[in-house]
């Protein structure tokens, strides 16, 4: 099979089954044909990761991997089999077990690891499972040329062999030391920005998605005068089942009746901020008195934060695009006075988003959607900060010879499509490795604390309209301070919070609620997602692929406009163009798969006043990928067709839906992605009826065949 890459966005992710349930006879097989990972698939994954580390010298024998994991309802055998893997290639594992993403991640590097994974599926469902992996040192995640060596070993590697190796390597626990180093991490007032001043006053309620933070946030929401309440903290009702920030996305605001008998009826948290506002809603009305919620994803690594609304009796939903607003407000008010400072996006975001960033002062660009790239624009400007530093430090050939090559070599693969995390570090290891020979640990740690001040580091912040925030964070030793990178649900909450407060008045008003929803003048946003396709239908030389792109330039032909198809470093293979008006960019569009879901989707962006033109592309367009990109040979697409096809005929209920072919299926999973997320079909009382979208399907499907 011609596979080059095993992983998608955020390393691997799939719905997990034991080896002995699998009709495979291998565990890369039962991943790439039944689509499903098995406990022998983290066995292989992992040992031959640590044979790559191992044979390319960054890590020797008896090093240490820092494992860890979400709450999932998955068998031992994953876990335990996964610890295998590390054991059987010579490497020490330390074990951590259930923790967020971002005390995993923060581990790994204070402990000087080989390397720190994560067996989660984020905000994907329970039956799901994935693994992954930050690398020692940089703590980057990997890119595609990673994946791509990491898959070709998975695939040469015997994993009948490796079944038969004995484990070398050394297992130990160090959860409760991982907990407490998070727990002093967030209690470093250089990692959050309270205090009583601003945010005296306010009820928060706190959504940990039944996911890796419960549990532990007690032990973080330890601020006097704030009144803290936390629901969904239970690792044993479901992670992520109604709650998290997964089922917000694209939400703007949440009315009453959706808590009544609306989309969010078995949503507790989302009650209780409702229920809290309202009994304090006069209070309220009349100070500065604020009812909020927070809003964090299975993993922790991701976050939203609503804001109950006094004078609407309704609760705002705010994203990422306007946390990162709010954040580096803040931030540019407090730290920065010049340009030279980096606010990253991803071309997910509204493209307001990009314009207001740059009216607040900042260097503006846009990644590909990931925060796998806001993590190399982190480590990329970082190296530029402190080669700054070197420079002003040292004046060796030697050593200015050293610096040049790595720029060269950083920039070569931006140039070519080609970002290398270990390879990178690699280098980075290098120049770290002659200071410490040639000019001593002192220097080293000057330079380590010369970029923990905000104004020495030139990345300021990245975000996700999903939720990753990151900015810069302090692990302090006894002797230095350390910059970190990393997403985490919780700084990113009680940080916007402490922005938003910065700018309040001292009393309440609508405008203010209508600033909070609105802070800059909104662009176009439309994201439209079709389920169960087959990715390959997106490769470069696809038939397929190449009809669409002639859609969409027959479909883009609007006035005063020039349209330019590009192609991004970070992710070539997408589907991505840009209008123009006048030199500046006034709209866009990219359509990619999902690196972790047998999905892909749509996005449209620009100005508002290009709406309309959106709106009829969106129309025209979105017909054509789901009748096109759908795998003919998923049970849920054919079940998906079966559905439609008898809706079409009118509105059904439930109990006549179901059928037998439906047995291997989740019917409820795949009632609600064809309705909440393709919007086929919608629910009217007690019965299903296909909608306008649904039928377009249909129609254009069937001219099609």
């Amino acid at each position: 099979m011609n596979v080059d890459r095993l992983q998608g966005t955020d390393g691997v992710r799939g719905k997990v089954c034991i080896a002995k349930s699998s009709s495979s006879n291998n565990p890369i097989s039962a991943f790439l044909e039944e689509g499903v990972l098995t406990e022998e698939f983290f066995e292989l994954y992992l040992y031959s990761y640590c044979t790559e580390l191992l044979d390319t010298k960054f890590a020797k024998k008896r090093d240490s991997v820092v494992i860890g994991w979400d709450p999932r309802e998955i068998p031992v055998e994953f876990y335990s089999s996964a610890i295998k893997g590390i054991r059987k290639s010579g490497l020490n594992a330390v074990v951590v077990d259930i923790l967020p993403t971002p005390a995993i991640s923060l581990y790994q590097v204070h402990t000087a690891a080989a390397f720190g994974v994560v067996l989660t599926a984020s905000h994907n469902p329970s039956d799901q499972s994935g693994i992954k992996i930050f690398l020692g040192y940089s703590n980057l995640k990997l890119f595609p040329e990673d994946d791509k060596r990491l898959t070709k070993l998975c695939f040469k590697l015997n994993f009948e062999k490796i079944k038969k190796l004995p484990i070398i390597g050394k297992c130990r626990n160090e959860h409760l030391e991982a907990r407490k180093l998070f727990i002093q991490f967030m209690k470093n007032i250089e990692n959050h920005w309270v205090n009583e001043n601003n945010l005296n006053g306010i009820t928060v309620v706190v959504d940990c998605a039944n996911g890796a933070f419960s549990g532990l946030i007690n032990d973080l929401i330890n601020f006097e005068f704030i009144n803290f309440v936390v629901t969904n903290d239970d690792i044993n009702k479901g992670i992520n089942l109604n709650s998290g920030v997964a089922d917000l996305e694209g939400v703007e605001k949440i009315f009453p009746a959706d808590l009544d008998r609306g989309a969010f009826s078995n949503y507790d948290s989302l009650k209780m901020i409702l229920k809290l506002g309202r009994k304090k809603r006069k209070m309220i009305q009349k100070s500065y008195e604020m009812v909020l919620g927070i809003v964090f994803d299975g993993d922790g690594d991701r976050c939203f934060l609503l804001i109950y609304d006094p004078f609407n009796d309704d609760i705002l939903v705010i994203g990422g695009d306007l946390l990162s607003f709010f954040q580096a407000k803040f931030l540019y008010k407090k730290y920065y006075s010049s340009s030279k400072y980096f606010f990253i996006n991803t071309i997910e975001s509204d493209l307001e988003a990009t314009r207001v960033a740059e009216k607040l002062g900042f260097s503006q660009i846009q990644c590909a959607v990931g925060d796998k790239w806001i993590l190399w624009h982190a480590f990329y400007n970082q190296f530029l900060s402190k080669l700054d530093f070197y420079l002003d430090m040292i004046d060796d050939p030697e050593f200015i010879n050293l610096l040049d090559e790595t720029k060269l070599l950083l920039e070569n693969m931006i140039k070519c499509s080609k970002l290398d995390a270990l390879n990178a570090t690699k280098k980075l290891i290098v120049i770290e490795n002659w200071v410490r020979e040639k000019k001593g640990e002192g220097i080293l740690i000057k330079a380590s604390n010369f970029l923990c001040k905000r104004e020495n580091n030139r990345f300021a912040i990245g975000c996700e309209e999903s939720g990753h925030l990151i900015n810069l964070g302090i692990n302090s030793l006894d002797n230095q301070d350390v910059p970190v990178f990393i997403g985490n649900s919780f700084k990113c909450a009680i940080n916007s919070i402490s922005a938003i407060k910065e700018f309040r008045s001292n009393k309440n008003t609508p405008e203010l609620f209508d600033w909070l929803k609105n802070p800059f003048p909104k662009g176009y946003k439309k994201s439209l997602q079709v389920y169960y396709v087959d990715k390959s239908l997106l490769n470069k030389n696809s038939s397929v692929r190449k009809e669409l792109i002639d859609r969409l330039k027959l479909y883009s032909k609007w006035p005063n406009v020039k349209v330019k198809f590009e192609k991004l470093f970070e992710e070539p293979e997408m589907v991505f163009f840009r209008s123009f008006h006048n030199e500046k960019c006034v709209a866009s569009l990219f359509i990619r798969n999902s690196g972790t879901e047998e999905k892909m989707a749509i996005y449209l962006r620009g100005i508002e006043k290009l709406a309309p033109y959106l709106d009829e592309l969106a129309e025209k367009i979105y017909p054509f990928l789901l009748s096109s990109f759908k795998n003919k040979k998923s049970l849920m697409a054919q079940s998906e067709r079966l559905i439609l096809e008898r809706l079409k005929e009118g509105p059904k209920d439930e109990k006549t839906l179901i059928h037998s072919e439906f047995q291997s299926i989740s019917f409820d999973r795949l009632l609600h992605e064809m309705s909440s997320r393709q919007n086929l079909i919608e629910k009217n009382g007690n019965n299903w009826k296909i909608t306008n979208i649904g039928l377009s399907f249909l129609n254009f499907s069937e001219r099609s065949e």
